[in-house]
């Protein structure tokens, strides 16, 4: 978890931190509030100043090692192998744990823990050989495997021939006007999060000289806005507010990121989604994410207006009380998508959009 000391008064320089940042209020007609950032990990202990010692592993530690090396018939490779505790990924965000592997291996390494391994790359020469040279010699693993659930046959998880029925039919809704209109979205959605930084440095700072500010969550509220807004018109107003459906849309990240650390896939055996706790709730924060969303789509389609891509292009955002990209697909002639498509690509922008977004922000 990333968050930022917000400090009142004039930028000043800090000794361990260097020089603080200003970033004057962009809100017109209101004061201008000077604030001073300083940046820090949330997970750390501020009193630590030496290096931590190397984490003990425990009994599952050890065990997930032995199995992966078992499976792998007792070689890893020449690949640089991470073989910290697994624990290390539990409790904070993953980024933490394999940056510092990172900082150990290099940019191209194998995680391995549990039955399964992964190989982790930063590098961007070796990213675009997968992703753009090579892509289709290499699959979506474990990803698809924990998002299906979610995202059913959205555009991360979906196979390859959805993938590209589905990229047609949703990149033209991006295109000059929409962009356009979204821009003025970004700029509401960010006015909230101004006056909300705003006001907290009004009130506790006036108090204690400083206010903490958890920069991580912030963004991710400003960026769920703008997603529920831009893609299917629906405002969460989650910067000022805290919702169902905003805690079941973090409910299933919460599970997804589980999914993705954990030693086994125990949510494959049956009953599990009655008996074990976190199951139940994981499915019952799905219901309430579908329902909203199939509200939403049964809604758009009762307003249908039918027209052909170019006309769809050409509309006047400006006066438009809708103009979300669920508007966009849902009149776009010969585009037709049954509500499970319509609702597997909104949940896969939702989820996947959002947090993403926040992450690069923070």
């Amino acid at each position: 978890m990333a968050a930022a000391t917000l400090l009142q008064g004039p930028a000043a320089a800090s000794p361990r931190l260097g020089a603080a940042a200003s970033a004057p209020s962009a809100s017109h007609g209101r004061r201008r509030l000077t604030f001073s950032f300083r940046c820090q990990s949330t997970s750390v202990d501020k009193q630590q100043e030496r290096p931590p010692k190397p984490k003990q592993r425990n009994l599952l530690d050890n065990a997930s090692n032995l199995l992966t090396n078992f499976l792998s018939g007792g070689n890893l490779g020449a690949m640089p192998v991470a073989e910290g505790a697994v624990t290390d990924l539990f409790g904070k965000p993953l980024f933490f744990s394999l940056y510092d592997w990172f900082l150990e291996h290099g940019s191209v390494y194998k995680l391995a823990f549990g039955p399964k391994s992964f190989v982790v790359v930063s590098d961007p020469i070796v990213a675009r050989h997968i992703l753009r040279e090579n892509a289709f010699y290499y699959d979506k693993g474990v990803l698809a495997e924990i998002l299906k659930p979610i995202m059913g046959k959205g555009l991360i998880p979906a196979d390859l021939d959805t993938w590209k029925q589905r990229r047609k039919v949703i990149t033209p809704g991006f295109h000059a006007l929409f962009i356009e209109a979204m821009v003025r979205t970004f700029t509401r959605c960010s006015e909230r999060t101004i006056s909300k930084l705003e006001e907290l440095t009004e009130s506790e700072g006036r108090e204690q000289n400083s206010t903490i500010v958890d920069l991580e969550a912030e963004f991710s509220n400003l960026a769920l806005d703008i997603i529920g807004l831009g893609v299917f018109n629906f405002d969460f107003d989650s910067v000022t507010k805290e919702s169902p459906v905003i805690k079941a849309v973090y409910g299933t990240l919460f599970e997804a990121e589980h999914r993705s650390t954990f030693y086994i896939p125990y949510w494959n055996l049956p009953l599990t989604k009655w008996i074990v706790p976190r199951q139940r709730k994981f499915h019952s924060d799905l219901k309430v994410i579908n329902n909203c969303l199939d509200n939403l789509i049964k809604n758009a389609k009762e307003t249908r207006q039918e027209a052909d891509v170019e006309k769809l292009q050409q509309r006047d955002y400006s006066s438009l009380k809708d103009a979300s990209l669920l508007r966009f697909l849902v009149d776009m002639r010969g585009a037709d998508a049954d509500d499970r498509q319509l609702r597997d690509d909104l949940m896969t922008m939702l989820i996947a959009g959002h947090e993403t977004t926040a992450a690069v922000l923070t």
